[in-house]
């Protein structure tokens, strides 16, 4: 985060401290507070305040040089930065596995470069499974502000100053709407760029150009203080039942309010005074304390006897954290920010080296290790656990269901495989022994539910009508195309009752937002059976495969390669007693299904499944490639071991 130039205002140090102990809270899953990452967006009003009013000091005085403003922010930003991606680069290349590392790779480029947004744009949604396993995702946040940065100086001195303030409000608003309009379209658009985070730091940037306030203003500052300090230590715990933007206005309206008041109780006070020393060092706190749980999160993901962290590792890896953190700032940020160093030209230049050399440094360990050799490791477990999305990516239908050869192996296939994901990862096997050729028709996240779409966060309203239009566009491609004979359903289902979620249900032509409801759910799968058996075809479900929804890819890889933690053996089974807890629901719901529409549920459990664990691996085959889904060699196995094709053929009715 950012700091200007000192000497610093107490109360804003101690806005810093609040901000990153917030973040730190957060990562490190603390019971009592749920919106710790509001830190961030405090973060960021502050910065957009510093530096808008730095910038407008200097261009105003004329002394504004485009080199020295960025001298001065990559000597305040890049040393501790750079040593930070360094040594977690070194830590992250002995723990990660395969396909993480290669995420890693990437995400170092997009650090060293301030596009880790686009990056990890790219790579996962911010509260996806996967987020936190990423070393550098808090990268995103750096990012966006020096993006910021590099585009406010060029705006300041291209429009007149006394447009300053009514340009900013413009900004503001564009990007606020923006912001709006996206969070329920494109919630991780909104999450990740500078056009829909811009509103944050404006509205620091506006208190920065808004200049001293008048009687009638610092009276309405000083009635809007103590709300304004409440919603700081309150919203972050108890954050609304309202939109994440409606929560992140509050705290940054909040954090303008504070920094204008400028309390005389913020300054040289005991509590202040603490939080302050932590905002001294926030910058390197924020640096290092996301690696550190990213690392950890990555160990125990490679054990499932571990399950999660436990409260007191957790409590361990803030101590870790914060003891790192301020090393960081005592040994590194402080002392360079000291430093009256001239030639800003050679600066840069060592700047640019020591960038393309941190981008570089994964290949640099892979080049000294058998592991990750150049060459390719005897392994390639990142290939071996790649999405399993069936015949080609195209295949994820978008809105409607259109032939190509390249989402089928004959002209005129005999079978349809229908669903999700859960789909997807039957074709590999199903394709290679089905006779006749299959079709795969699939969307990511939409089951084969007529009129029954779920809308959870990514899944937003626009993607649930577009499942809704894909599921209706199968149908009328089945009736177009007889040739057709046996359709192959299948979903992990849970979706559909999980109280998290909503769902797009259409009743009489109607499509409403409801809860979601077992009995709902399954009239609009017994509807798909039933539109499918009106065309005359065969139907038969596919359940999904065994899980408790731990991802034992990762234990199997660690086993794999013998990087099991202090030497302990791993059991990469799934435990019965734990998988049948964890799906009742959906046993009970495939059972239902089972005796209201007459239809077969083709199971793995008889071939997986003993009388205490399910099989993860076969003769070194990785069954599956995440926590859920077959890999593409766990498909074809199990469907050639299994007889898949004959047992589909006996079950479809």
């Amino acid at each position: 985060m950012d700091a200007g130039r000192p000497p610093l205002r107490s109360d804003i140090q101690a806005l810093r401290g609040l901000a990153v102990l917030l973040v730190i809270l957060q990562h490190a899953r603390a019971g009592f507070i749920d919106a710790g990452w509001l830190g961030v967006d405090i973060f960021f009003v502050i910065s957009g305040f510093l530096i808008t009013g730095l910038l407008a000091r200097d261009i105003g005085q004329g002394r504004f040089r485009f080199a020295t403003f960025y001298f001065r922010r990559a000597k305040r930003l890049l040393p501790a930065a750079y040593v930070t991606f360094a040594v977690t680069a070194a830590a992250a290349f002995f723990l990660l596995d395969a396909s993480e590392w290669q995420d890693f790779t990437r995400q170092l480029a997009g650090a060293v470069s301030f596009t880790g947004n686009f990056v990890l744009l790219q790579q996962t949604g911010y509260f996806a499974g996967t987020a936190a396993l990423k070393p550098l995702l808090h990268v995103w946040s750096l990012a966006v502000e020096e993006q910021y940065y590099l585009l406010l100086p060029a705006a300041l001195l291209l429009v007149p100053q006394r447009w300053w303030f009514a340009s900013s409000v413009l900004v503001l608003a564009a990007s606020f709407a923006l912001c709006v309009v996206l969070s329920y379209s494109r919630p991780e658009v909104a999450f990740y760029l500078l056009p829909t985070r811009a509103w944050e730091l404006a509205i620091g940037s506006l208190a920065a150009l808004a200049g001293a306030p008048g009687p009638r203003r610092q009276a309405w500052v000083a009635r809007l203080f103590l709300p304004a300090l409440a919603a700081l230590f309150v919203v972050p715990v108890w954050p609304l039942p309202a939109p994440h933007f409606a929560n992140i206005a509050i705290v940054c309206v909040a954090t303008l309010v504070v920094i204008m008041r400028r309390h005389p109780e913020l300054q040289d006070r005991p509590l202040p005074n603490v939080l302050a020393a932590v905002g001294d060092a926030s910058y390197s706190l924020y640096l290092v304390h996301w690696p550190v749980f990213a690392l950890l999160n990555n160990v125990y993901a490679g054990d499932p006897s571990f399950g999660t962290p436990a409260p007191t590792v957790l409590a361990g890896a803030v101590a870790l954290a914060l003891l790192l953190g301020f090393a960081l700032y005592r040994g590194v940020e402080r002392p360079v920010r000291r430093l009256e160093l001239h030639s800003p030209g050679r600066w840069s230049l060592a700047a640019l080296a020591a960038s393309l050399g941190l981008a570089l440094l994964p290949l640099t360990l892979a080049a000294h290790s058998g592991t990750h050799a150049l060459r390719g490791p005897a392994i390639d477990y990142a290939w071996l656990r790649r999405d399993n999305v069936g015949f080609d990516a195209v295949c994820d239908g978008y809105q409607r269901l259109e032939y190509t050869m390249r989402c089928s192996n004959a002209a005129h296939p005999a079978t349809m495989i229908w669903g999700d994901s859960f789909a997807m990862h039957l074709v590999p096997g199903l394709a290679a022994t089905m006779p006749g050729g299959v079709l795969q028709a699939t969307k990511s996240a939409c089951g084969p539910l007529l009129g029954l779409a779920q809308i959870y966060r990514v899944y937003t309203r626009e993607f649930a009508e577009r499942c809704l239009s894909f599921n209706d566009s199968v149908i009328a491609y089945l009736a177009a195309h007889p040739e057709i004979r046996t359709v192959v359903l299948s979903s992990p289902f849970y979706e559909y009752f999980d109280p998290a979620r909503r769902m797009l249900h259409v009743v009489d032509g109607q499509a409403r937002v409801e809860p979601p409801d077992a009995d709902t759910a399954l009239a609009a799968l017994a509807a798909t059976i039933g539109r499918v058996r009106a065309l005359g075809r065969r139907v038969v479900i596919v359940a999904p495969p065994p899980g408790d929804g731990f991802d034992y890819s990762h234990c199997l890889e660690r086993k794999a390669r013998n990087r099991t933690l202090f030497g302990r053996f791993i059991d990469c089974d799934i435990p019965l007693a734990q998988y049948r807890a964890s799906k009742r629901r959906v046993f009970a719901f495939l059972q239902r299904i089972h005796a209201q529409a007459d239809v077969e549920v083709v199971s793995f459990d008889a071939f997986l499944c003993g009388t205490k664990a399910c099989r993860t691996e076969l003769d070194g085959t990785f069954l599956y490639r995440d926590d859920g889904h077959l890999s593409y060699d766990g498909s074809l196995l199990l469907a050639r071991r299994m007889h898949l094709d004959a047992l589909i053929a006996k079950a479809a009715r």
